[in-house]
């Protein structure tokens, strides 16, 4: 005769294990988290935040930023800020940069628009260490003899401008 295996069946008084309770923290019902509402998602552009724009010009790539107006003139006069990228950007003559360099440091570059739209008061604000481009970057600015004269509706007197050119060789 074959014996079987027997599987007990449990008393109906036997101990039950008991149940744990939650800790306090573990209670803690979580707040659902309403998603941004500005966020760009990844690579589906926006606009600029900030009074900040850039340019590309062949091996270079720059950027600027204005301050006055109240800090707000890049965004309020968004055309305005297109044509000085525009005509920097143009005039920023790559071939004027020694050839043996293959990439420098940033340099920084500061001038004014004034009332009429004429750029004044250009300096280098931070030297590159490279003297050719940071003649070329000043260059730019001089070959510029308007940017077209301010809006009309900006009361200010000037609007100062701070440039910046990254140059690798490509």
């Amino acid at each position: 005769m074959v014996e079987e295996e027997v599987i007990p069946i449990p008393e109906k008084n036997a101990k039950k294990k008991p149940v744990q309770q939650p800790t306090a923290t573990q209670r803690k019902t979580h707040e659902p988290v309403e998603p941004a509402n500005n966020v760009v998602p990844f690579g589906e552009g926006g606009q600029v935040s900030g009074p900040y724009a850039m340019f590309n010009a062949g091996a270079a790539k720059g950027g600027f930023g204005f301050t006055g107006g109240g800090g707000d003139f890049g965004s309020r006069y968004a055309w305005y800020v297109r044509v000085v990228n525009q005509k920097v950007s143009e005039n920023w003559l790559k071939y004027e940069v020694d050839p043996r360099i293959q990439n420098a440091n940033r340099v920084y570059v500061t001038f004014d628009i004034d009332r009429s739209g004429r750029p004044t008061h250009m300096q280098v604000e931070q030297s590159s260490g490279v003297p050719s481009l940071d003649m070329s970057a000043i260059r730019a600015l001089q070959r510029i003899d308007t940017f077209g004269p301010l809006p009309p509706d900006y009361s200010g007197n000037k609007v100062s401008v701070e440039f910046w050119f990254d140059y690798t060789k490509k």
